[in-house]
């Protein structure tokens, strides 16, 4: 849980005439991560089956990218048999087979791409026209010649209207024309001219140095602005019918397309094993990773299938530093905590002997989340939206739904319930009088603004949550430090341990220690004055904060140096680097701890925005009136709808920041390879041919 599992690396080998039932066996067991081929005298990577590989991928593609286009993600269903005679076999069996369905999908795919193409143009030709659609006259040419009249139209851009304005006035006095501007946007301008036929040809030479551009409508629409524009959205409302036709008719084969992508995916695990096999004459060879715990799962279906006919070898399990090539991670999580991980995985996947920092994270994310975010009515929105608005499958949902619901907790702390008015309508505020609070434990300084409460209970309430925002820093870093001393270790760099990361660690904890232990960012600010100004003395925190602080630089910068000393290696160039180490740790603390004051600043810019919308609530209900009353409740209904999408999404975006660029970089290098066995669910493959 707190460390990957186990996975050790294996070799199979196999009689040639039953390799292919023991690739089925395999896959059946689910277990095996693939691994290349393993190298041997006399052995080759078959040509055909890297063939193979590569157009069973581009087929599994292929398909995603149908259900793409009816609006669903692929799925997998159960209960699907493959028989063939080989793997080959069955891979051009079943295309064949499912020939007419791709056929299908394809020509509708098609048909969606080129009613996407059509859309864009009309949409685009629409943006051009819509501004002079009161135009009813044919501009399809910039110039057009009656019998009396010559007449042009297009856009100008200027951002001096006055200049435009003026050198159209030279112009229509030169040419004995008239002319006609109308902004449609900013620094864009419709000019129409209108004339003697000879005088607009001569005008429109001129009037094409003012960046001016002439309409020219498309030859299937009407040339007049008007009658173009009522063209153009019948033809669009008609596309999006038949787009929407279109992707319906998509989706009533789904089901048969599911079954299909099953297929397809089956012999695209079985492709894995074959394009990384080794064989010879006589027998087959190909290796792989599997959990310590699965191995004997894995041997048990071989034995089935085989007979007995096959051989295991087992590597064992390395670390990865002792391996040219890294084992893959497997990472093995409570159901709670597993969307978790793929926030940590944006970041990386953890090394085979690295600390998983997912349970963590899932405890101080919402924790740092719900700081920021603290309302109960807002958290109880984001529930709800992540609920019934969120895709079932979206990895985001429950990650959505525990922020949420640690909202609504410290939102009840704070008070909050869709901010100030309602609050007090529902009696919270009322609530935390009653237990003898002044109020309410984690509210912010704007409670004491709103009720008037003094600058004393202002500041305290300030002061509360820096202090809270500041022991949430000393923690996260100096235990980040912890961790990463400790991973150090299980990964066998135990002179690393000793020389840079373990004064890491003390630095942080000296530098944290009087945050830790007092919880007063004031109090803690003295501290850490005193030490650092009278030299450690005034106190135990203040000595310990000095000696600390003074015993882990010098450590960090000679530490390295005597390591490579020890080691034979150029103490000199160690000492360079040590000494850059030492600058960058001294540097995150300055950035690093202040920076978990944006968890205050989050949280009362918060608070403030409520304060704001409430103000407006009761300025337009103060008269007491229907349409006042009625109005406010409006606006600050909006209000919290805007507060709630824009302050849940920031807040969301600062907490990932505090894990990833104050906490992870401690300890956490998330360069892992993801353990992903060749598995099949619900997939029964019967090869014929084969006892």
């Amino acid at each position: 849980m707190l460390l990957p599992r186990k996975v050790e690396e294996i070799v199979i080998s196999v009689p040639a005439h039953l390799y292919d039932l023991a690739v089925a066996a395999t896959v059946e067991a689910g277990v095996l991560h693939v691994a290349g081929p393993p190298r041997i005298e006399g052995g080759r990577v078959s040509r055909e089956y890297r063939v193979f590989h590569a157009q069973v991928s581009e087929r599994v593609s292929r398909i995603e990218g149908f259900f793409r286009a009816a609006g669903e993600r692929p799925w997998l269903v159960r209960d699907v048999s493959i028989e063939a005679g080989g793997w080959v076999e069955a891979f051009e069996k079943y295309t064949s087979e499912y020939k007419e369905l791709e056929e299908f999908y394809e020509a509708g795919v098609q048909r969606l791409q080129e009613i996407e193409n059509t859309l864009g143009d009309l949409r685009n030709v629409k943006a051009v026209i819509e501004p002079i659609s009161h135009v009813d006259a044919d501009v399809r040419r910039a110039y057009q010649e009656t019998a009396f009249v010559g007449f042009a139209i297009g856009y100008a851009n200027a951002k001096d209207p006055a200049a435009l304005e003026d050198a159209l006035s030279k112009l229509v006095e030169k040419h004995k024309i008239v002319a006609a501007v109308e902004q449609v946007d900013k620094d864009r301008y419709a000019v129409a001219i209108a004339g003697a036929p000879s005088a607009i040809a001569e005008a429109m030479q001129e009037i094409r140095r003012l960046a001016w551009t002439p309409i020219s409508l498309p030859e299937d629409l009407p040339g007049s602005p008007r009658k173009a524009l009522e063209k153009i959205n019948e033809m669009l409302n008609s596309l999006v019918r038949e787009y929407e036709e279109v992707v319906e008719r998509l989706r009533s084969r789904l089901k048969e397309l599911a079954r299909y992508y099953t297929i397809l995916v089956s012999l695209r695990h079985a492709a894995e094993i074959l394009a990384n096999t080794v064989r010879t004459r006589t027998f087959a060879l190909f290796r792989g990773y599997v959990d310590t715990r699965d191995r004997k799962k894995l041997d048990k279906k071989l034995r089935e299938a085989l007979a007995g006919a096959y051989i295991i070898t087992v590597l064992g399990v390395k670390k990865a530093h002792e391996r040219a090539e890294k084992p893959p991670t497997k990472v093995d999580l409570p159901r709670i905590v597993r969307p978790f991980h793929n926030i940590v995985r944006m970041y990386g996947e953890p090394d085979p002997d690295e600390i998983v920092p997912t349970i963590f994270l899932a405890v101080t994310m919402p924790l740092i989340f719900a700081l920021m975010f603290p309302d109960m009515g807002h958290g109880l929105l984001v529930v709800l939206f992540a609920l019934y608005m969120m895709d079932k499958k979206s990895v985001w949902r429950p990650v959505l739904v525990i922020l949420g619901l640690t909202s609504i907790v410290t939102g009840f702390l704070a008070g909050e319930f869709f901010g100030p008015v309602v609050s007090e309508k529902i009696g919270l505020y009322a609530f935390w009088e009653k237990l003898g609070f002044e109020a309410p434990p984690l509210s912010q300084p704007t409670y004491a603004i709103e009720h008037h409460l003094g600058e004393d209970l202002t500041r305290l309430l300030m002061f509360r949550i820096m202090s809270i925002s500041l022991w949430l820093a000393g923690f996260m870093l100096s235990f980040g430090a912890l961790l990463g001393v400790i991973d150090a270790w299980i990964k066998g760099e135990k002179g690393e341990a000793i020389a840079s990361k373990l004064p890491s660690f003390i630095f942080f904890l000296s530098v944290s220690l009087p945050f830790l232990v007092t919880m007063d960012a004031a109090r803690a600010g003295v501290i850490i004055k005193e030490a650092l100004f009278n030299y450690g003395a005034g106190g135990v925190l203040q000595a310990i904060v000095w000696w600390g602080v003074i015993v882990s630089l010098f450590w960090k910068m000679l530490g390295d140096p005597i390591l490579a000393a020890v080691e034979g290696e150029s103490a000199l160039h160690a000492l360079g680097h040590s000494f850059m180490e030492a600058y960058e740790m001294l540097a995150m603390a300055i950035s690093n701890i202040p920076s978990f004051l944006r968890i205050l600043g989050l949280g009362l810019a918060h608070a403030g925005l409520m304060m704001g919308f409430a103000q407006l609530y009761y300025i337009m209900a103060n008269g007491g009136s229907i349409i006042g009353i009625t109005g406010g409740i409006i606006v600050y209904a909006i209000g919290n709808l805007m507060v709630a999408a824009l302050e849940a999404v920031i807040a969301i975006a600062h907490s990932i920041r505090l894990h990833f660029y104050e906490w992870f970089n401690k300890f956490y290098s998330g360069q892992g390879i993801p353990f992903t066995p060749v598995r099949l669910e619900g997939v029964r493959i019967i090869l014929r041919g084969h006892a």
